[in-house]
This record gives C-alpha cells, structure tokens and sequence, in this order.
C-alpha cells in the first residue's frame, strides 16, 4: 500500500490532465465575461489560505527546529530529538523536491493560459515544449506541498504511537487539500498538480521514515538478498 497507492494517485492525475477534467475543473472559478478570476485576490483564498496558511506552515517548521535545537541543551528533551529531527528531514525533503520540479518544468498556472485570458499555451505534462516557451513555475504545485509535507506526522506516529498515525494522515491531507483548493480557485493550479506534490510528499516521507528509523533492518535486508545472490551463483556461502 506504501508503494502501490501513491502509484495509482499519479495515474489518475494523469488521466484528470488528459482527459480534459483539469480544465472542467477550475473554469468555474474563472469570469470569461471579465476575463478575471474573482478569487484570485479574495480575503480567504489568497489572504488567509495562501499568505496566512504560508506563515502557518513556516511557523510550525520554526517550532520543530526550535524543540530539535533544545533537546541538545536541555535533558528533559532530549527525548524529542529523533522524532523532530525525522520532521524535519521528511518535511523539508518533499518540500525540495516539489520546488526542484516546479523549476524545471513548462506547466503554467490556469490564470497564465490563453485559453484563461493569459498568454501561454496550455502544455500538460508529456506536451512537447513550444521552442523558447518560458519554464511555467506551477508544477508540482508548490503550496498544497506545504500541508502534505504533514505526511511526515504519520510516520513519526507509526514509529511512536501507531494507534495515532490516522491523525497524522489526516492532518497533512486536509490542510494540502484545503490548501490546494484555494489555489484552484485562485487560478493558480490545477487539480493534477496537487496530486503530484501529494505523491512526492509521501514518497518523501516514506523514504526518510525508512532510512532514519529501519536502517539497521534495511541494510539485514540487503545483506541478506546479497547472500542469496552469491549462493544462486554458486559462489561460497555461510553454512
């Protein structure tokens, strides 16, 4: 399920992107009449939602780095310091990685589009690139990321307390979402593009989970299919 479910969540990206539901998606959000998206600059989406739920995730990542610093200086946290240090590392590397894509690619913001009143030509994700086209910034969108980052909260709880990691999941899913709606609303992204970053979060969080707190059964792991290797080559063995 770790693997396999974020694996189908891109497929059916991919198929909201081709299959035109993207588009259906947030034209309703969008004024053809005058040519605005009304949201784009309401109160809610773009004060509280985008500004405001920004501040939020940087404040909460300013607090965990704060208690991690501490846990080397004060005894009574010391207890704190894996699990933040892991929050850290799986919140920051999914955020990296979402920012990394949004440099590289050629998929622009609906509010960018022709199609929106915008100038650039709607291109999906294995479009071939109009020669010189600008780099479109808005994919993986950049925003949900910072809710779906959360991810990291699971793990932590299934590593600590499993019976709370429900919590976890539930966290970083509803405020990406909630984060990525606004975006849609606003012009910003498209629906795809939120499901992507929520993949790339989890995957991030997965991976650091796996490599900060499984090491040592990772590496008996490898160890083991080595041996298994060498053996069905017929090359020498423990007995």
């Amino acid at each position: 399920m770790y693997i396999v479910l974020p694996l189908f969540v891109l497929f059916i990206s991919l198929v909201l992107e081709y299959t035109g539901v993207d588009l259906a998606l947030v034209t309703p959000f969008y004024n053809p009449a005058l040519k605005i998206w009304p949201y784009k600059n309401h109160w809610l989406t773009s004060d509280i939602l985008h500004t405001g739920g920004r501040d939020f995730v940087e404040v909460v990542s300013m607090l965990i780095l704060v208690l991690f610093v501490l846990s080397f200086f004060v005894d009574q946290l010391k207890f704190y310091r894996k699990g933040t240090g892991y929050l850290l590392l799986a919140s920051l590397l999914g955020l990296a990685l979402v920012a990394i894509g949004k440099n590289v690619t050629h998929i622009y913001s609906p509010w960018d589009l022709q199609i929106f009143g915008g100038s650039q030509p709607y291109i999906r994700l294995f479009d071939s690139v109009p020669k010189g086209a600008a780099v479109g910034h808005a994919f993986p969108a950049g925003h949900s990321s910072g809710g779906f980052a959360f991810f990291s909260l699971y793990f932590l709880a299934k590593e600590y307390k499993p019976h709370l990691r429900i919590f976890g999941l539930l966290t970083a899913l509803v405020i990406g979402f909630t984060f990525g709606f606004a975006q849609q609303m606003r012009g910003a992204h498209f629906f795809s593009h939120d499901l992507f970053s929520l993949v790339i979060c989890w995957y991030a969080s997965l991976i650091t989970y796996v490599f900060y707190f499984k090491r040592d059964s990772l590496l008996s792991w490898m160890g083991n299919s080595c041996f298994i290797v060498r053996n069905d080559h017929g090359l020498p063995g423990k007995d």
